[in-house]
């Protein structure tokens, strides 16, 4: 991915103001054939064990570049995904210029889906 990533699976512990402070986020949906069939394995609920347990996962360079600067969106993780179906799906990574992880009800990974999921 070259560009940004929006999230509104607000209860996610790697989400601060809508966008991904993951390093890497993994989408699944192998056999998926719409968006709603994909899912955000990297989703896990906020709180302090859960934010402990994930902190090898941050991007934390880019928290620093985002936090210093508001000109552009410097937080964004690599997305691997596996919805080869996808027309941004190149070799298991994703090569959308822009991806948007929806979930605004999630407990769990279930409740996510990539919206840019393009069959």
């Amino acid at each position: 991915m070259n560009g940004s990533l929006t999230c509104n699976a607000s209860n996610c512990v790697h989400n601060l103001g809508g966008l991904c402070s993951a390093n890497r986020i993994e989408i699944t949906g192998m056999s998926a054939l719409t968006s709603a069939s994909t899912q955000c394995m990297t989703f896990t609920e906020k709180g302090f064990i859960n934010a402990l347990i994930n902190i090898a996962n941050m991007n934390i360079p880019g928290e620093i570049k985002q936090l210093i600067r508001n000109d552009g969106v410097y937080m964004y993780p690599l997305v691997a995904c596996n919805a080869v179906k996808c027309v941004y799906n190149k070799e298991q990574r994703c090569e959308a210029d822009r991806v948007i992880i929806s979930g605004a009800h999630a407990v769990d990974s279930e409740g996510t889906y990539c919206e840019t999921f393009t069959p």
